[in-house]
């Protein structure tokens, strides 16, 4: 149907691909005339943002001192997790690993864990004292 052989069926062109290839001449010019543009547009466009961000910060009313951020009351959030747990584990360490005072009034004092679990093993738990001892129950006379 497409047969560039035949004849065109009604007279006009032949059906068929184009013969003639595009300019390059005309397509050089085209790739310029935009690069030119290009060129051109941007840094006027660079200009004139900066010239309006100005005048838009010119006409901005004067910033309320009310809106000063201040920090939240405490409890804040962790800034840096990964300090924070470290500064815990080395107080929880220091505190472990130390001797102390815990009420000096009281007499209550802390020591190492590994002398406590040493004088623990000595000693023996101490036996549980009962919290409500139970009253002697009265016979019942017949």
């Amino acid at each position: 149907m497409n047969n560039p052989a035949l004849p065109p069926p009604d007279g006009g062109r032949p059906i068929g691909h184009e013969t003639t290839d595009a300019s390059p001449l005309a397509l050089g010019l085209f790739a310029l005339a935009l690069s030119l543009m290009v060129a051109l547009v941007l840094p006027f466009l660079n200009w004139l943002f900066w010239r309006y961000e100005g005048e838009a910060k010119r006409a901005d009313p004067p910033q309320s001192p009310l809106t000063v951020v201040e920090l939240p009351p405490p409890p804040r959030l962790e800034v840096d997790p990964g300090a924070d747990l470290a500064r815990l584990r080395r107080t929880e360490e220091r505190t472990l690993s130390s001797y102390g005072w815990i009420d000096r009034q009281q007499g209550l004092a802390r020591l190492p864990i590994e002398r406590a679990i040493e004088l623990l093993a000595q000693r023996g738990l101490p036996e549980p004292k009962p919290k409500n001892p139970e009253p002697p129950k009265k016979e019942a006379v017949p």
